[in-house]
């Protein structure tokens, strides 16, 4: 906007003074961002000379305790689904016995089988529960056992990294630096 007021003088005193207030402001905003921008920190990556791998899936898998903690967890699925499917099998005997009824007594056996269908629910949600802690449980287990072999290993053979070899993070090994054959052998020896 031009400053007539103060006349030629006065607007490019006035330009002049906007033009150094914008490149004042123009000079902070670039460089702000280069003050305040973190310093990238560079690491070092240590040499390393030997890695391994190890394949906790088939670790669990394979180990004689893995099979006998799969098939105890089948074993007790199986059971309380049978259980469930009693109740369920019950209730839809019920359910189709409605249509014979009327008033009161369809009232009360509606309520009876709603009572019972929640019922069921609830046990479902327990056996859900159960079988998950249940197997929770034995894969922290074994996890921590494996663990403590395959440390032990490393250091016997003076391994410097082992990776957990899983077809999302490795995605080529070359042959020989895959010891979870050794992992589970040594697993069961141990933990038999």
């Amino acid at each position: 906007m031009i400053n007539y007021l103060h006349g030629p003088r006065g607007l490019k005193a006035s330009m002049s003074r906007s033009l150094r207030i914008g490149l004042a402001a123009l000079t902070v905003a670039f460089a702000a961002p280069m003050v305040a921008a973190p310093q990238i920190a560079l690491a070092e990556v240590p040499a390393l000379k030997k890695i391994a791998m190890v394949d906790m899936q088939r670790v669990l898998n394979e180990t004689k305790e893995g099979k006998k903690a799969r098939a105890d967890l089948e074993s007790s699925s199986k059971t309380k689904q049978e259980k469930l499917d009693k109740k369920r099998t019950k209730l839809e005997a019920d359910a189709s016995k409605l249509g014979s009824l009327k008033g009161a007594a369809l009232a009360s056996a509606q309520e009876t089988l709603q009572k019972e269908s929640m019922e069921l629910q609830s046990m479902l949600m327990t056996l859900e529960q159960e079988l998950g802690d249940m197997h929770n449980r034995t894969l922290e287990s074994m996890y921590k056992r494996a663990q403590d072999i395959v440390t032990k290993l490393a250091k016997e053979r003076s391994v410097d990294l082992v990776l957990v070899r899983d077809s999302m993070t490795v995605i080529y090994a070359k042959d020989g630096l895959d010891i979870t054959d050794e992992v589970v052998k040594l697993y069961n020896g141990k933990h038999s």
